[in-house]
C-alpha cells in the first residue's frame, strides 16, 4: 500500500525473489498481446509482496515441497493483487502506488475482467497442488473479502460506525488474507495443529496492526509517501479508526461531524480534519493500538522455539510497521504496555473458524 523502498525486507530476507517473480510471469503468460500488456503492467507496479513472504516463512518451519510452496505463495499473491483491482474499480481510484490505477487506464470492464482472470489463475495453481484444504481456506477467505467489500459499500459516509464495525471490515478487507497467508504456509509445512493455529493468530494480529496504520498515514503522509491523494479514504466515504476516535471525543466530535456533514472534503477542509485528528488524540491513539496488535502477534511468536523462519517472521513485522511508525510526528516513542479495551470489539473467534 506504500511507495516506500527499502533495500531489504528483512536482514536475512530468505524469501526467494527471483524463483516467486519468474514462476508469477510464466503463470501470467498467454497467447493475446493485449493481455499480456496488462499483466506485464500490474506485475511491474507489484508491492513488496507480503502475503506470499508469509507463506514462504510459515512454510519453511519443516521439511516442504519447495515447489509447492512456491506455486501457493504465487495463488495468494494473485488473490490479492485480483481483490486490489477490484476495489479500484468499486472506489474509482485513479492511482495504486503511485501509478495509474487499471481502471484508470483500460477502463472498468478491462479491470474486472483482469480481476476475475487473475482469480482463475490463483484457483488452477491451487488445484494443481491438490491441496483440498488449502483450496477450502483461501476460497473461504475470498468470500470473506467479497462480504467485507460489500459491507464497506453499505457503511459509507455513515458518521455513526462504531469501533466493532471498523474492527470486523478490517478483518474482513485485511486481517483475514494475512491469517490466511500464514495458515495455508504452516499447513503445508506439515506443522503440528497448535502451531497452525498460532501462526494463523499471528496473521490476524499483523492484519490488524497493518490496517490502522495504513489508515493513520492516510491522513499524515504526502501524497508522494502513499502513492495516492492523502485524504483519499475519507474522501471516498471511508470512515476508518482515527475518524471514529475523534468523533467519540468530548472536545472535538461535534466540530469534526460538521466538518465531514457537509461534503466534499476539499484540502483546505482536509487540513482542519486533520488538526483536530491530531488534537483529539486520535490519531495517536490509534498508532498506539497498532503498536499493542503487532506486540501481541510478537508475543505469539515468542511461543516458538528458536528458528530462523520465526525470526525472519519477527524480523518482517517490525519492518512493516517501525519503518512507517518513523514517518510519523505522533506517538515517537508509545508504550507498548498500554492496552487499548480493543478485545470486546476484535472476534478472534475468527481464527481456526475458516476452512480448513
Amino acid at each position: 500500500m506504500f511507495a516506500i523502498k527499502y533495500a531489504s525486507i528483512t536482514n536475512t530476507d530468505t524469501f526467494p525473489a527471483d524463483i516467486f517473480n519468474e514462476r508469477l510471469q510464466e503463470v501470467l503468460s498467454c497467447d493475446n498481446y493485449g493481455i499480456n500488456q496488462i499483466l506485464n503492467y500490474l506485475v511491474e507496479n507489484k508491492g513488496k509482496m507480503l502475503r506470499p513472504r508469509m507463506v514462504y516463512l510459515t512454510g519453511s518451519l519443516y521439511p516442504n515441497d519447495k515447489d509447492t510452496l512456491r506455486d501457493i505463495a504465487v495463488a495468494v499473491e494473485l488473490i490479492h493483487m485480483a481483490s486490489l483491482i477490484h476495489d479500484d474499480v468499486i472506489d474509482n481510484s485513479q492511482l495504486r502506488r503511485g501509478k495509474p490505477s487499471l481502471n484508470h487506464k483500460w477502463g472498468n470492464q478491462v479491470s474486472v475482467l483482469t480481476g476475475d482472470f487473475l482469480f482463475a489463475a490463483a484457483f488452477n495453481l491451487i488445484s494443481q497442488c491438490n491441496q483440498s484444504r488449502i483450496m477450502e481456506n483461501l476460497t473461504t477467505t475470498i468470500k470473506i473479502m467479497c462480504s467485507g467489500e460489500i459491507k464497506q459499500l453499505g457503511m459509507l459516509y455513515n458518521l455513526n460506525l462504531s469501533e466493532e464495525d471498523y474492527y470486523d471490515k478490517t478483518y474482513r478487507k485485511t486481517a483475514c488474507l494475512f491469517a490466511s497467508s500464514c495458515k495455508v504456509g504452516a499447513i503445508l509445512s506439515q506443522a503440528p495443529e497448535k502451531e497452525i493455529t498460532l501462526l494463523e493468530q499471528f496473521g490476524l494480529y499483523l492484519g490488524y496492526a497493518y490496517q490502522i496504520i495504513d489508515d493513520v498515514l492516510d491522513f499524515v503522509s504526502d501524497s508522494s509517501l502513499l502513492g495516492k491523494p492523502a485524504g483519499s479514504d475519507l474522501s471516498q466515504g471511508n470512515i476508518t479508526l482515527p475518524v471514529i476516535l475523534a468523533l467519540q471525543n468530548r472536545d472535538y466530535g461535534r466540530k469534526l461531524r460538521q466538518l465531514l456533514q457537509n461534503s466534499p472534503i476539499n484540502s483546505r477542509k482536509l487540513k482542519q480534519i486533520q488538526a483536530i485528528l491530531e488534537k483529539s488524540g486520535a490519531l495517536k491513539e490509534s498508532v498506539l493500538i497498532s503498536r499493542y496488535f503487532l506486540d501481541l502477534g510478537m508475543k505469539v511468536l515468542n511461543q516458538f522455539p528458536g528458528n530462523p523462519a520465526i525470526e525472519e517472521l519477527k524480523q518482517l513485522s517490525h519492518y512493516l510497521l517501525d519503518g512507517y511508525y518513523q514517518k510519523l510526528n505522533i506517538a515517537n516513542k508509545p508504550d507498548y504496555y498500554w492496552e487499548p479495551a480493543v478485545e470486546k470489539y476484535v472476534n478472534y473467534s475468527n481464527v481456526n473458524s475458516q476452512g480448513g
